[in-house]
C-alpha cells in the first residue's frame, strides 16, 4: 500500500530539530569548547607591518627623454608583479643581513610574513608575524627597505650592463677615432648620465611602529566555532532522521496505511506497566482513562450503521499493546452500558490473563477441544465503576453493562491450525449472539498466520501501532496483507504517544467529557 506524497513544512522541520535537540545542542557545545581549546594552547604571535610606495616618476628618464614602457601596464598587475619580486629569497636574505640574530632563514621569513598590494592605492604592505613583537617590528622595517634596495638593483643592472658594452666597444676603436667613436662615446656619457640619475621606483613611506597581537583569538575562534558547531549539529540532526525509519507521527501512520485515526494513547505509568493494571481500573477519572473514552467514542462512530459486533485487535510487531488496548477499551465499553466480552486469541504470548483475576478458569482452548463449558470459561469481571451503573439501571436510567474475560487457556502445539477449525468458529458466533460486543485480541498480522485465518471469523479488524517503533517497511508489509483481509478496516490506535499529544487532533475536551459522563452513572 503506498502512502500519499508528503510534503515537508517548516512544521516538520521544527520538529525534527525538536526530537534531535541534543545531537545539534551537543555539536554546539563541543565545537566551541574544542575551539577555545584549540586556540588557549597556541603560540602567542604578533604582527608588524609597513608601507611602500610604488612610483612612475624616473629622475633619469625624465632627463634623458627616455620613454618608461611600464606606464602602459596596468596597475593592478603592476602591484602584484612587484608583491612577486618582493618574496624572492634574496630579498629577504637582504633584510636577515640588516637584523642580526633573528634566527631565522631567509626561506623562514617568508613562511612567517606576507606583501600584499593595497586595493585602489599604490601601496604595498609588508607583514611580518613573530613571536616577539619587537623582533616582528625590526623584521617588517628591515624587509620594506630590502625590498626597496633590490627594486633599485634589479632596475639599475641593465644600464651597467650596456656601460660595460659600450666601453669594451670606445676601447676597441681606440685606435680608429672616427665618427662611430664619437658616438659611442655620447652613448657612454648619457648611459653614465641616467646611472647616476637612477632613483627607485619603490620607497618606504610607513616603518613598522608596534605589533599588535593577532594569535590566538580564542573569542573570535568560540563564535566561529559556536556557527559551525550550529551548522554541524542540525545536518547531524537531519541527516540521523533521514537514516532514522521509523514512524514518529499519527499522520504519517495513517497516510501509509491509509486508514483513520481512532486515537491516540499515551504511555502508560511505569507503575501500572510494572503491575499489569489497567487506567480504566487504576484511574478512571484520569488522563489515561479519558483517552480510551475517546476511543470508544471514536469507535462507535465508526461502526455507525453496520452489522459489527466482532472487533479484532492486531498489529504490525509484538508488545505495540493491543491487549492492553483491547482490555481498557472493553471496561470503557461495558461503563457506556454495553454487554461486552474480552477473548485472548494471541495463541503465542496471550496477555489478557494478567489484567484480571481468572483464576482456574479453564480457557477458550479447552473449551474448543469439548473439556470445558463456554460459560465456565467466561469469567464475569466486577467493575467498581459499574455499581453507579447498576443503581441508574434499576431506576430506568441506563441499560446495565457487564463485562466478561475469555482467557486463552493452554496454548496448543500448533496455534495456526487451531484458530482455522470450525470448532473456534462457533464460540465466536455464540459469543456474538450473547454479547453486544466482542473484542479479540490476536497475535501480529505479518509475522503469525493465525491472524489472518482470524481476520475471516470477525466482523471488523483495528490495528493498533506504536509511534517511534514501527519502521517505514514494516507498515508498508502490514498495509499490504491488510488489504487482503475480507473483514471491515474500522482504523488504527497509535499507542506511545506523548501525554501532551494524546488529544491532538480531537475537537471536545476530556474535562467536560468526564463530567458528563460521570453525571450519567451516578
Amino acid at each position: 500500500m503506498r502512502s500519499g506524497t508528503h510534503v515537508s513544512t517548516v512544521r516538520d522541520y521544527a520538529q525534527v530539530v525538536a526530537r534531535r535537540k541534543w545531537v545539534i545542542v551537543q555539536a554546539a557545545v563541543l565545537v566551541p569548547v574544542a575551539a577555545v581549546a584549540f586556540s588557549l594552547h597556541q603560540q602567542t604571535l604578533y604582527r608588524a607591518s609597513a608601507d611602500v610606495l610604488l612610483s612612475q616618476q624616473d629622475l633619469g628618464n625624465a632627463l634623458t627623454a627616455t620613454q618608461d614602457t611600464n606606464v602602459y601596464t596596468p596597475a593592478d598587475r603592476r602591484a602584484q608583479t612587484q608583491a612577486d619580486l618582493a618574496r624572492v629569497p634574496a630579498v629577504a636574505q637582504r633584510a636577515l643581513r640588516a637584523v642580526r640574530s633573528s634566527g631565522l632563514t631567509p626561506q623562514a621569513l617568508l613562511d612567517e610574513s606576507s606583501v600584499a598590494g593595497k586595493q585602489n592605492a599604490d601601496l604595498l604592505t609588508f607583514s611580518v608575524t613573530n613571536h616577539d613583537p619587537v623582533l616582528a617590528v625590526r623584521l617588517a622595517t628591515a624587509y620594506a627597505n630590502a625590498y626597496t634596495a633590490y627594486r633599485l638593483q634589479v632596475e639599475t643592472r641593465p644600464i651597467e650592463a650596456a656601460v660595460k658594452e659600450v666601453q669594451t666597444r670606445i676601447d676597441a676603436l681606440a685606435s680608429q677615432r672616427g665618427s662611430l667613436y664619437a658616438t659611442l662615446v655620447d652613448k657612454e656619457q648619457t648611459l653614465k648620465t641616467m646611472e647616476a640619475l637612477k632613483t627607485s621606483n619603490a620607497s618606504v613611506v610607513r616603518q613598522a611602529a608596534g605589533a599588535p597581537r593577532v594569535a590566538p583569538k580564542p573569542t573570535r575562534n568560540g563564535l566561529i566555532g559556536l556557527i559551525l558547531g550550529l551548522a554541524l549539529g542540525i545536518g547531524l540532526a537531519f541527516l540521523r532522521e533521514a537514516l532514522d525509519t521509523r514512524i514518529r507521527s499519527a499522520e504519517e501512520m495513517g497516510d501509509r496505511l491509509r486508514l483513520p485515526l481512532l486515537a491516540r494513547l499515551p504511555e502508560p505509568p511505569r507503575k501500572l506497566r510494572a503491575e499489569n493494571r489497567l487506567a480504566m481500573l487504576a484511574d478512571p477519572t484520569g488522563v489515561q482513562a479519558e483517552a480510551f473514552r475517546m476511543l470508544r467514542t471514536n469507535l462507535e462512530f465508526a461502526t455507525l450503521g453496520k452489522r459489527v459486533r466482532t472487533v479484532m485487535f492486531t498489529s504490525a510487531v509484538e508488545q505495540e499493546g493491543k491487549s492492553t488496548t483491547a482490555a481498557n477499551l472493553a471496561v470503557a465499553l461495558a461503563r457506556a452500558g454495553q454487554r461486552v466480552v474480552l477473548v485472548d486469541l494471541d495463541l503465542r504470548r496471550p496477555f489478557v490473563d494478567r489484567f484480571f483475576d481468572v483464576g482456574r478458569r479453564p480457557g477458550l482452548t479447552q473449551v474448543a477441544l469439548g473439556r470445558a463449558s463456554l460459560d465456565r470459561a467466561l469469567v464475569p469481571v466486577t467493575l467498581p465503576s459499574l455499581l453507579a451503573a447498576k443503581r441508574a439501571a434499576r431506576n430506568g436510567h441506563r441499560p446495565l453493562g457487564s463485562l466478561s474475560v475469555l482467557a486463552s487457556g493452554p496454548i496448543p502445539p500448533d496455534p495456526g491450525e487451531f484458530v482455522g477449525a470450525d470448532r473456534l468458529t462457533e464460540i465466536l458466533e455464540e459469543l456474538r449472539a450473547r454479547f453486544d460486543v466482542v473484542l479479540v485480541a490476536t497475535p501480529p498480522v505479518p509475522h503469525v498466520g493465525a491472524a489472518l485465518v482470524l481476520s475471516g471469523k470477525v466482523d471488523a479488524v483495528v490495528v493498533v501501532a506504536r509511534l517511534q517503533v514501527l519502521r517505514r517497511a514494516m507498515v508498508e508489509e502490514l498495509g499490504r496483507l491488510l488489504e487482503t483481509i475480507p473483514a471491515d478496516k474500522l482504523g488504527f490506535v497509535a499507542t506511545g504517544a506523548g501525554a501532551e499529544q494524546a488529544y491532538a487532533g480531537y475537537g471536545y475536551g476530556g474535562y467536560g467529557y468526564r463530567r458528563h459522563e460521570q453525571a450519567v452513572e451516578a
